[in-house]
């Protein structure tokens, strides 16, 4: 057995050698993954506890460092259409007594880590959306164009990325006897995270910015 061992000892060497190449590779990669996990952007959106459209959505970045709030778009979905609006400029007839932690007329700004920012009510943001001057010159939910869904996209800017991040979450619109209820599409927002889409917000903000 000795004989053998001190014949192919060279081999041995070599595929110890390799062997222990191969695990610090997985460690490695643990390593890597874990690090993009910790350091990767993720910000939540939800209502608050009603269901209904006076619910209040709710941005929560759940990163590791604070993104820089760049855009709110809401797309409404009806059965002929789905069209996207920029709602990040909030309007005087937004009932809000103070509308952001920087205290701002505003959803644009800075956002710390484990932080939640108020971005009004849902109804307020459809208004905003369809374009009406003020809640006084709005038509009721009956009269609105039949939507049957919505969706919060938030658009951000994070550490030193290069391109924005940005998160969206759809929830469904359904009529009820006490009247229009938003349920969730997803348990929760999806990430914007691919370089494709990410691009596309870049492009989408360059878009706004020229209009």
């Amino acid at each position: 057995m000795l004989d053998w061992i001190f014949a192919h000892s060279q081999f041995i060497n070599s595929a110890i050698n390799l062997a222990m190449l191969l695990v610090w590779i997985g460690y490695l990669q643990i390593f890597i993954s874990s690090y993009q996990r910790q350091t990767r952007s993720k910000i939540m959106i939800t209502r608050s506890g009603v269901d209904n459209l006076q619910s209040r959505c709710l941005v929560c970045n759940m990163s590791s460092e604070a993104i820089y709030l760049l855009s709110l778009m809401i797309e409404l979905e009806t059965e002929d259409e789905r069209k996207s609006y920029p709602i990040t400029e909030i309007e005087g007839f937004e009932k809000w007594e103070k509308p952001s932690d920087i205290d701002l007329w505003t959803r644009q700004g800075p956002l710390d880590a484990g932080k939640v920012r108020d971005m009004g009510s849902f109804e307020e943001m459809i208004i905003h959306a369809l374009g009406y001057a003020s809640d006084e010159e709005a038509p009721d939910e009956k009269d609105w164009p039949a939507i049957d869904r919505v969706e919060v996209k938030v658009i951000a800017s994070y550490g030193s990325e290069n391109l924005p991040v940005g998160a969206g979450r759809r929830f469904d619109v359904q009529q009820t006897d006490r009247g229009l209820v938003l349920r969730p599409h997803a348990a929760e927002a999806r990430q914007i995270r691919s370089r494709r889409e990410r691009k596309e917000l870049r492009t989408l903000l360059e878009d706004m910015r020229a209009s």
